[in-house]
């Protein structure tokens, strides 16, 4: 029943702040992203300024460590620091959020997104997807989302990414499926597709082998990465992804982004 679900769900976030609570710190977990930013060769507080401003246009408020995304300030930084950025490959749209971000931090760039078509039944197989009214409302959300003129948003299966895009991009997003095989085609397609110097990111990186492992996340996005990173000599760079003790508190639970700058090849 979906009360019993919550409820069990309430005791186990009670459970984990008995056993990890004491030692952790959220201004502690903000200090060290913000150092891991640094570390990374970004300005974490002039990308944090730019980030802001389009926060208060977009969301009405400015960057909460807590509950947003680092993601959205690691690519605030990288406007600041690549403001010749001319195309971007975004690959897993969902509503297309992000992808409204994007087209303000990196107004000059072109912006391919690409998801799902309507036909592949993962599409409304997940996220509450399945209910009509749900969809449609899904669908108004994210076409909004991507009316921005530098926007261009293509619909199909990631599998078939080297069919039917053309690099070099200079900035990669990965944020689609979290499981193999996908996050295993679409990380080698999106190094592939990624120019010289360029930016390679992804979404909800498990490091830990004892992880969690649900439809929609797992700790197989880090073991390709750390893949390519042990054979190309790459660094791979992980930023907490949020610092507020439900989303960080469990240390197998803790995701990361992940960032590799592609080596330049001579």
């Amino acid at each position: 029943m979906p009360g019993n679900g919550r409820l069990m769900k309430k005791v186990r976030e009670a459970l984990a702040r008995l056993r990890y609570g004491a030692a952790f710190s959220q201004q502690g977990e903000e200090a060290a992203v913000r150092a891991a930013i640094g570390a990374a060769g970004l300005d974490c507080a002039a990308g944090l300024q730019t980030l802001n401003n389009v926060l208060r246009e977009t969301h009405g408020r400015p960057f909460d460590f807590g509950k947003d995304s680092v993601h959205w300030l690691v690519f605030a930084c990288l406007s600041d620091a690549f403001p010749e950025t001319a195309r971007i490959l975004e690959i897993g749209t969902f509503d297309g959020q992000f992808t409204a971000i994007l087209a303000r931090l990196f107004p000059a760039a072109e912006i391919t997104t690409v998801d799902l078509p309507e036909s592949d039944p993962i599409l409304r197989s997940t996220y509450k997807r399945e209910v009509d009214d749900a969809y449609r409302s899904f669908v108004a959300r994210r076409d909004a989302n991507l009316a921005a003129p530098n926007i261009r948003f293509r619909q199909f299966n990631s599998a078939f990414l080297l069919d039917r895009v053309r690099g070099p991009f200079d900035l990669i997003w990965v944020d689609g499926g979290h499981l193999y095989p996908e996050v295993a085609w679409d990380l080698a397609a999106a190094h592939h597709l990624c120019r010289d110097g360029g930016q390679l990111l992804c979404d909800d990186v498990i490091p830990a082998p004892d992880g969690p492992r649900t439809a929609y996340v797992s700790p197989d996005s880090y073991q390709v990465l750390d893949y390519f990173a042990v054979r190309t000599g790459e660094t791979l760079h992980l930023f907490l992804k949020r610092c507020a003790f439900k989303h960080a508190g469990v240390p197998r639970k803790r995701k990361y982004i992940a960032m590799m700058r592609r080596k330049v090849t001579e």
